[in-house]
């Protein structure tokens, strides 16, 4: 059963805070401080020009709601900048109960770089064990924060059990005394790896990235406070899962349109990706497995329920293809379940043998009004690209005949052009003459399949000239 009545933005946030899973192990060093608690009775609404259908929208504007995140004199929060090691600590600080109204160890000097502004937090991190003195005192705050650093002062501040039960391929570029840090984020999923079970510890965290990383959590930390108004009786408690409901193509089938260049997954809850569209692209493999190789995608989009998968071209003809997706790359956008993925063998589907037939001729087929003096050449397109059957004489497999004198049309020369047939004529047509043309079986062949054209026999193109 779905939550009902969410009708403002902060009630919607509150709704979600109350089913997260709780991570929570005190804050810093546990020194008695208290912890970030949402106050949706002063959340404000923020006003911010380049969020808006961005993948970290809701966290951003309930993080900079809640006063933890501050966005730009111009009204911008610049989502995708790297965010500094000062920024990072002051977010963080914020997020774990920094507001500035208790002093901490003034005693400290600290060097030149650091800006009045920061002297207070750098304080308070230490006194937390968000920071050691050493971490602080060579900060160099002024640089992009690395995700493995993100991943050991949010843990530290936030108070998040570490775990060194996990394994990624890029494991030994993590520096040791943050391995456990990074363990305990990645089992709350509070942070997660890309495709190819990396974590890229030394990638720039973007603003964007720390206000999710940070929602994540709080989210997590909010279900004590708000287990005590589950019986409100304002909403139901129930969420339903988020859960695959269909494939397009469906898994098994085997008649598949060739044809078909947009794969569809559809869910029961509205998604998006976790981090990018471009991660959850990477994160797809369509696989020919008839031929062996990897099919490219062009894109990836969501719309509501559903993830679009568009190929570079379209499907081949008589050919089974294996589509598998990364887990954790996608999530539902009101509760943020992860989508546990698609594995090998899941979905995998046929597409269907075409023949090689023609689509398009001109002039038409029964047209009645052909301007004869201005025709000279005659065109056929096919369904894929055609080639000349070995053996076979191209300008034999061609006959135009004049229906009204009885009488064979001479032709210049027959051409293929990909997927075009060229006939063109000695001479224009003659006016108010009826003609038909005629095509022999077996004389081409698709370049793909080999498939062979059947022919076009004159009652299936004839056309008459004013």
């Amino acid at each position: 059963m779905k939550r009902k009545g969410l009708l403002t933005f902060a009630l919607a946030v509150v709704l979600v805070l109350s089913l997260a899973v709780s991570a929570y192990a005190g804050p810093g060093k546990g020194k008695g401080k208290t912890k970030f608690k949402p106050d949706n009775s002063k959340f404000k609404i923020i006003q911010l020009q380049d969020v808006k259908s961005h993948w970290a929208e809701q966290p951003i504007l309930w993080m900079c709601g809640q006063g933890i995140l501050t966005g730009y004199p111009d009204l911008t929060f610049r989502p995708n900048t790297p965010v500094t090691k000062f920024e990072a600590v002051m977010m963080i600080s914020k997020a774990s109960g920094f507001d500035g109204s208790v002093k901490f160890n003034q005693g400290r000097s600290w060097s030149r770089d650091v800006p009045s502004w920061m002297e207070e937090c750098l304080d308070y991190a230490v006194d937390e064990g968000i920071l050691t003195e050493d971490e602080a005192a060579d900060l160099k705050g002024w640089t992009p924060a690395k995700r493995y650093e993100v991943a050991v002062w949010a843990a530290r501040a936030m108070g998040v059990d570490t775990d060194d039960n996990y394994y990624f391929q890029d494991l030994n570029d993590i520096p040791f005394y943050a391995r456990t840090y990074v363990g305990g984020m990645y089992k709350h999923r509070f942070m997660v790896g890309y495709p190819g079970n990396v974590f890229q510890p030394n990638k720039p965290v973007t603003r964007a990235e720390l206000s999710v990383v940070l929602y994540r959590i709080l989210l997590s930390q909010s279900q004590d406070d708000s287990d005590q108004d589950s019986d409100d009786g304002d909403y139901d408690e129930d969420v339903d899962d988020l859960e695959l409901v269909s494939l397009k193509p469906a898994d098994g089938s085997d008649d598949v349109a060739p044809s078909t260049s947009r794969l569809i997954v559809r869910f029961n809850l509205e998604v998006r990706a976790v981090e990018d569209n471009e991660s959850v692209r990477d994160g797809i493999r369509v696989r020919n497995v008839t031929d062996d190789y990897n099919v490219g995608i062009d894109r990836v989009s969501f719309s509501g329920k559903e993830l679009r998968i568009d190929l570079d071209e379209p499907l081949e003809s008589n050919t089974t293809y294996r589509v598998t997706i990364d887990n954790d790359i996608i999530e539902d956008r009101e509760y943020g379940q992860y989508f546990e993925g698609i594995d090998a063998g899941d979905w995998e589907f046929s597409t269907d043998y075409e023949e090689l037939e023609i689509l398009e001729l001109t002039p038409e087929n029964g047209a009645s009004n052909v301007n004869g003096p201005r025709t000279e050449v005659l065109k056929a397109w096919f369904n894929g690209d055609i080639q000349v059957v070995d053996g076979k004489d191209l300008l034999r497999s061609v006959r135009v005949y004049n229906r009204t004198d009885r009488e064979i049309v001479e032709i210049k020369k027959v051409e293929l052009d990909q997927d075009k047939l060229l006939i063109t004529l000695k001479e224009p047509l003659l006016r108010n003459i009826a003609y038909e043309v005629t095509i022999r079986a077996n004389c081409f062949e698709a370049e793909d399949t080999g498939d062979k054209f059947e022919g076009l026999d004159g009652s299936e193109w004839r056309f008459t000239t004013r």
